[in-house]
């Protein structure tokens, strides 16, 4: 085994498909990577997120001939919503047998992708994918966040919520409640119904995907880019769905602000997700950002969450992440991360 560099620093990015770990010198340069399987406790279990984050981290740095001997570890973890979930996380990771480090934190996922967008800095963060959360940090290390709490009660603006949003429009056109719209013949046909009331069956019963399972959330969350399509095609109710979908998310990113004492000019927002990063998404979130917080700029992060995780792993450290840091972190990073 080679000498491995004193000391090294890892970022986990643990998501609800796979569990990314970037491995990083001092310096910030890049020494070695693994991707291996879902670390979210509310999709993959808790037995099987202990082994599959710490698995990643001993695949990171032993194919690259390193001890798996950590200075500091951040974990930036999707699932982990609130303080119980946090020590759950926290207790696993203080079982890991093949893998050591003298510290490490457990936190949300929103921080890594915070420090992926502004380093040690102050801003906001926005995530819009098949799930939403936002989160703010400012230079004193105040924090806030807001929404994504679950995608059954708290999920603003994502896939999950403009599906939703586009099959209740659906139904409302079918039974004559609401105006006529090419979302009742586009969602009925994705989801093979005869006649409209089979929906509670295909939703709870009797998957596409799992026949006679029920829809997952992901499934029911690729259903938006029906809802998008008719929207870039002219359709009025579906782009009211899309609007009031966005609205909702912004109203986090308002309240984030808010609580943060933020001015709205000026303001940076770093944003990652499918639904706000390509159109018709994109253009609608910004007007209405701009409605609602006027002066503020979306900026996408150069450098991917994992990263951002290391840089967390960095200053957690004891390291100064110098912009200099940074630029060589973002400059060695592998491809495919």
């Amino acid at each position: 085994m080679k000498n491995t560099p004193t000391p090294i620093y890892a970022g986990v990015d643990g998501g609800g498909t796979k569990t990314r770990a970037l491995v990083v010198a001092p310096d910030g340069h890049c020494v070695a990577h693994a991707i291996g399987e879902s670390s979210n406790i509310n999709t993959a279990g808790v037995a099987s997120a202990a082994d599959n984050m710490e698995s990643v981290l001993a695949k990171a740095a032993e194919k690259n001939g390193l001890a798996p001997n950590y200075a500091a570890v951040f974990f930036g973890m999707a699932g982990v919503n609130d303080s119980t979930a946090a020590r759950l996380v926290t207790n696993l990771v203080n079982q890991f047998s093949t893998v050591k480090m003298s510290g490490f934190e457990v936190a949300n996922d929103t921080r890594a992708l915070h420090a992926a967008t502004f380093g040690v800095g102050s801003g906001i963060v926005l995530i819009v994918g098949t799930g939403s959360k936002c989160y703010g940090r400012t230079n004193d290390n105040r924090e806030w966040e807001a929404g994504g709490v679950d995608y059954l009660v708290s999920d603003e603006g994502s896939a999950h919520d403009i599906a939703v949003r586009g099959i209740k429009a659906a139904l409302r056109a079918a039974d004559g409640r609401g105006p006529a719209t090419a979302l009742e013949r586009i969602i009925f046909t994705a989801l093979r119904l005869s006649e409209y009331g089979e929906i509670s069956q295909r939703i709870h019963q009797d998957s596409l995907e799992n026949p006679g399972q029920p829809m997952t959330k992901a499934e029911i969350a690729a259903l938006a880019k029906y809802v998008t399509q008719a929207c870039s095609e002219g359709d009025a109710v579906a782009r009211q769905v899309v609007v009031d979908a966005l609205d909702s998310v912004i109203e986090t990113v308002v309240a984030v602000a808010h609580k943060l004492g933020f001015s709205p000019e000026g303001l940076q927002v770093g944003i990652t997700g499918g639904v706000i990063l390509n159109e018709p998404g994109a253009s609608i979130f910004k007007e209405r950002l701009q409605k609602a917080l006027p002066g503020a700029k979306t900026l996408v992060p150069r450098i991917p969450p994992v990263a951002g995780a290391a840089i967390r792993a960095l200053a957690l450290g004891g390291v100064a992440v110098t912009p200099a840091v940074i630029e060589r972190l973002r400059s060695s990073l592998p491809e495919g991360l």
